[in-house]
């Protein structure tokens, strides 16, 4: 099976079967076929913290103030933690981005 970014074929992705359909070409988050995928995103999401909900107004002034140890740890941390998302992140679209259409 080929696989290519931008297919110039026309197509409806809110018409498109889940799998083994037409690709979307560009994945479009601010309309979903199966309305299901609302309430479990919004699920998702409260598994993490959101910006709204935790005040890290003071953050990069106690950033400013640690010493160049704690930083280059601190640094050091986030950017592994980076690295892991994007990893984690990549793995299921290089396995199922061949079969799903939507």
């Amino acid at each position: 099976m080929s696989y290519s970014t931008f297919s110039k074929t026309k197509n409806d992705a809110l018409k498109e079967p889940m799998f083994f359909g037409q690709p979307v070409n560009v994945a479009r988050y601010d309309q979903q076929k199966y309305e299901v995928f609302e309430k479990l995103i919004e699920k998702q999401l409260s598994f993490f913290w959101r910006p709204e909900e935790i005040d890290v107004s003071r953050d990069r002034i106690d950033y400013a103030n640690l010493p160049e140890h704690e930083k280059h740890i601190f640094i050091s941390n986030l950017k592994y933690q980076t690295l892991l998302d994007s990893i984690q992140g990549r793995s299921p679209n290089v396995a199922l981005l061949p079969l799903v259409s939507i």
